[in-house]
């Protein structure tokens, strides 16, 4: 379901959009799809699209090595008319506050992500769900445990 805010105050838009996502976790699984359908915004005053989640078991399904990366607060956003750079440091400030300083951006890769201009942008975290800066990089094995397998490992490929 895309939700769209008509006349909520910015406050009140961005604290129901973080609420939402302080109310689930998103695994990459069927059965946390309702949970990210929830998670989508069409944010009309700012002309963009946004999913934010709480994202957990990138570690653990065997995506990235390093322990660190296992959790995180994520926001893809697009702006269907084209990137706004002046809009998403806004909204950017809105959802992450004085954290935005230990964002991880990532720009478009894929050939659709392109085309939508989707941006995603993840905000670490520990197991208490408080903001972290990872140790080290994403398939660094110094902090993995032993016996930990890929998710090539895990399933063949």
């Amino acid at each position: 379901m895309r939700r769209i805010l008509y006349n909520a105050s910015d406050t009140e838009t961005f604290q129901r959009i973080v609420k939402t996502a302080k109310n689930g976790i998103f695994g990459g699984t069927s059965a946390t799809m309702d949970y990210l359908d929830k998670c989508r915004w069409f944010l009309e005053r700012y002309d963009c699209i946004i999913i934010f989640t709480r994202d957990e078991g990138a570690h653990t399904c065997g995506w990235w090595k390093n322990p660190d990366y296992e959790r995180c607060y994520h926001l893809s956003i697009s702006f269907p008319g084209g990137w706004n750079r002046k809009k998403a440091e806004y909204i950017l400030d809105r959802i992450f506050g004085y954290n935005k300083r230990m964002l991880w951006c990532e720009p478009p890769y894929s050939e659709d992500g392109k085309r939508a201009g989707v941006f995603h942008y993840r905000l670490f975290c520990d197991v208490n769900w408080n903001p972290i800066i990872p140790r080290g990089e994403v398939y660094s094995t110094k902090f993995t445990e032993l016996g930990w397998k890929s998710f090539s490992e895990l399933h063949g490929k």
